[in-house]
């Protein structure tokens, strides 16, 4: 199979749960336990963290020459764009009312999530 694939497959499950976790499992939850609860609030920042960077690892050789700076940067690139999109997103929640509250364990289980996606791109290559 294509690397590529990988990669694909990684930004969809991430996706798909995140979906699942942030449209059902967290409205639905009335249980007491705080940790569940903690990881149910960081979960949603944490799938994209590996997701995200996924998909733009795959994303940039289709539209970059192979030859472009942005081409050969791309595991860099798809990092930095997409924590600093994440990161972002988190800060605005401080400015933007009804959107929810702003949480410094987002930020920090988004940047453990493209971690975990540099740990998943060195054993996929």
């Amino acid at each position: 199979m294509n690397k590529k694939y990988y990669y694909y497959i990684i930004f969809g499950i991430t996706f798909f749960l995140f979906s699942i976790v942030q449209d059902n499992i967290r409205p639905n939850y009335d249980g007491g336990n705080s940790l569940i609860i903690y990881f149910l609030g960081v979960i949603p920042n944490f799938l994209p963290g590996i997701g995200l960077p996924s998909f733009f690892y795959v994303i940039i050789p289709e539209v970059f020459k192979p030859h472009s700076f942005f081409f050969k940067e791309r595991l860099k690139l798809s990092i930095y764009i997409s924590m600093i999109g994440l990161i972002c997103n988190e800060f605005i929640t401080i400015f933007t009312p009804g959107r929810g509250i702003f949480d410094w364990n987002d930020i920090l289980w988004t940047l453990i999530g493209g971690v975990l996606f540099l740990i998943i791109h060195r054993k996929i290559n």
